[in-house]
């Protein structure tokens, strides 16, 4: 006697979270890993050469590099992800790879404001020492200096430039030409910022839509009065 009632998938696949965050991480850690590699070898790169080329053009290399290697450690990174799991139709697979850019970038933030809290921890950590040196001291610097071989007019010279740098930053910060290419300057590293943002968002939702893994697809089976399946293939991945 045998069952002919077609298998669901109810039957057969227990009631989970269908995001595998196991998959998400490992493509977030390759393409984080990836983007240091390629990161420090167009710094090497951008090191041996920048005697040889202009500085716009280098600058403008350095940007289109960050923009390609941002966006291919995003697109593989999501396509590795995309193939670690199993059960994804392709909209899925493209949200692991923003799920990929979005973690990576998370990184990303949390490394570089551990870094400025590592640099401003060091940076008090030395100059606490060196203000507490200077308040305890009786040495007058001026006879330090002149006993270094400076003359009164080096020391009067270096005095004034103390006592007008203020105005003199003032200054150049009113200035309007200085002013309006700070100005231009900013405008175009945010605006370079966005595009690079936005296209490795568009890589890693691409990579993971190409790299889309198999699913299952359920048949029908037969099975024999004690429970046991006649056929082994009762699924298969395609």
């Amino acid at each position: 006697m045998t069952n002919d009632n077609a298998v669901h998938a109810e039957d057969v696949i227990p009631v989970r979270s269908r995001i595998s965050w196991q998959a998400i991480v490992a493509g977030s850690v390759l393409a984080l890993a990836l983007y240091f590699l390629l990161t420090l070898l167009g710094a090497a790169i951008g090191l041996s050469i920048h005697d040889r080329v202009a500085d716009r053009s280098l600058a403008i290399g350095a940007v289109v590099w960050a923009i390609v290697v941002t966006a291919g450690c995003m697109f593989l990174g999501g396509c590795v992800a995309s193939q670690l799991t199993t059960g994804e139709n392709k909209m899925e697979g493209a949200l692991y790879g923003l799920l990929v850019w979005a973690a990576v970038f998370g990184m990303l933030m949390w490394l570089m404001a551990s870094g400025v809290r590592s640099g401003f921890n060091a940076m008090v950590g030395l100059s606490t020492p060196a203000a507490t040196a200077s308040a305890n001291s009786n040495v007058n610097w001026e006879e330090v200096a002149r006993r270094n071989g400076a003359s009164d007019a080096d020391i009067e010279r270096f005095r004034n430039n103390v006592s007008n740098a203020p105005a003199t930053v003032q200054n150049a910060i009113q200035n309007p030409e200085n002013r309006q290419a700070v100005e231009d300057n900013a405008t175009r590293a945010a605006w370079y910022s966005f595009l690079g943002t936005l296209v490795s968002m568009l890589a890693g939702a691409l990579g993971g839509y190409v790299g889309a893994g198999p699913t299952f697809r359920l048949f029908r089976v037969r099975v024999d009065r004690a429970g046991a399946f006649d056929r082994r293939d009762s699924f298969a991945r395609t």
